[in-house]
């Protein structure tokens, strides 16, 4: 499978390593109109109006090492005993390579990097008691055509979740990163084999922060027959300012924290536009 093209369209980024770092893995809609098709219409359940209501077993998808934390930290403070997945963990073919941003963060090579990105997100994951699960694709910064990966990614996902069998699955929105996007693609064809469970989408911090990526993606998420509603959830940011500051490297890499990540999270219930209301 060849690389696909993407429509450069999610906004404008900072400077420096982190330019570079998104840069390379940004993405927006298909050209191919390869967009995947949600159905129609699902039978009406009971799904959870607020993501914060741990009355069953949770699953937050995260792209990276630290993006559960960072944007649903404070429900995951709420729901102890949650299950985080995090996709892109695999060590590159040739851990010495160095990226800008793991230069920015400060580490001299892939293999340094990501043992020191699993042992932050093991503590930041303890404080917030919850487990965590790895799947070991490799990040864009590592490879040449990520988007090559999909179809891995989608299988991982399905068979993740079909095994964990959750209550109720939380995925990112998608914005801005095209690691985000592919993680949320792939997770969004898992929930349309998948309905019956809740399902929310959450807004990616810090991305969410750049001008009009929200209301793109929610523009583009309609387009392909999905409603989102805005899910309420009271959480209070500080719940997780302990497990965001386990993060150093990549707090470093931004550097300082991004404010963004001391505002409230943002979620959206997920279904066609064929369910209930």
């Amino acid at each position: 499978m060849g690389c696909v093209a993407w429509d450069d369209t999610a906004g404008q980024g900072s400077r420096g390593a982190y330019v570079g770092y998104v840069t390379c893995c940004m993405a927006g809609r298909f050209h191919s109109g390869q967009t995947p098709l949600m159905p129609d219409a699902f039978s009406c359940t009971q799904a959870a109006r607020d993501p914060g209501r741990c009355a069953g077993s949770l699953v937050v998808i995260s792209p990276h090492l630290d993006d559960a934390v960072f944007s649903c930290g404070s429900l995951l403070a709420r729901c102890p005993g949650s299950t985080v997945v995090t996709v892109f963990t695999g060590v590159p073919p040739d851990p010495g390579v160095l990226t800008d941003w793991d230069s920015a963060c400060g580490f001299a090579s892939a293999g340094e990097s990501l043992r020191a990105r699993h042992e932050e997100n093991r503590r930041a994951l303890g404080m917030l008691r919850c487990e965590g699960r790895s799947l070991d694709l490799l990040d864009c910064q590592y490879i040449d055509c990520p988007d090559a990966g999909m179809p891995r990614l989608t299988e991982a996902l399905l068979s993740t979740v079909h095994e964990l069998a959750p209550d109720a699955v939380a995925i990112p929105l998608g914005l801005f990163h095209g690691d985000h996007i592919r993680v949320s693609d792939a997770a969004l064809l898992t929930w349309e084999t998948w309905p019956g469970m809740s399902w929310f989408l959450y807004e990616d911090a810090p991305y969410r922060a750049q001008p009009g990526a929200v209301q793109q993606r929610l523009v583009q998420l309609h387009a392909r027959g999905l409603m989102l509603t805005p899910a309420s959830f009271a959480g209070d940011p500080a719940d997780k300012a302990d497990a965001i500051a386990a993060y150093a490297s990549q707090i470093k890499g931004f550097n300082g924290l991004p404010e963004d990540l001391s505002r409230p999270e943002r979620y959206w219930r997920l279904s066609s536009k064929g369910d209930c209301p």
